[in-house]
């Protein structure tokens, strides 16, 4: 089973797994870690536990919030003990839906190309929109 831990500062994981809740239902391959003002237990010590649950089969992803931040460090030192698993920056609810669905093994060229779909949502659309409306005073 693919496993998808979401880790972030604050809510924002936990919004997240939300957002996919109401889109699909409570996935059991979801889960939240976060690190907060009043934690108790680092987000690293709970992913730790998170990933010693799971099956040595699972295909085991990360996704954290934001590149060179605290809970990206406390990830990428995990990696030396998890070396399988796969840590993804930026997550976003595209991303997060293709991984959670996936429900076969997932090459490295399928989470690759998850993470291009991924960016393709990012888009300004007022300089879109502005773009789309200056093609269309020029073909006037």
């Amino acid at each position: 089973m693919n496993q998808i831990i979401l880790a972030s500062h604050g809510d924002l994981s936990a919004g997240m797994k939300d957002t996919v809740s109401m889109v699909f239902g409570d996935l059991p391959n979801l889960y939240v870690v976060a690190t907060t003002r009043d934690e108790k237990e680092s987000v690293g010590t709970v992913t730790r536990r998170l990933l010693d649950s799971f099956q040595p089969e699972d295909q085991v992803f990360i996704l954290t919030d934001v590149l060179g931040g605290s809970v990206n460090n406390e990830m990428m030192v995990l990696l030396r003990d998890y070396p399988e698993v796969t840590l993804i920056c930026g997550m976003n609810l595209s991303l997060v839906l293709n991984l959670a669905l996936a429900v076969e093994p997932l090459s490295p060229e399928a989470v690759e190309n998850m993470i291009a779909q991924a960016r393709e949502q990012i888009i300004n659309c007022t300089a879109m929109l502005k773009n789309a409306a200056e093609e269309e005073e020029d073909d006037l």
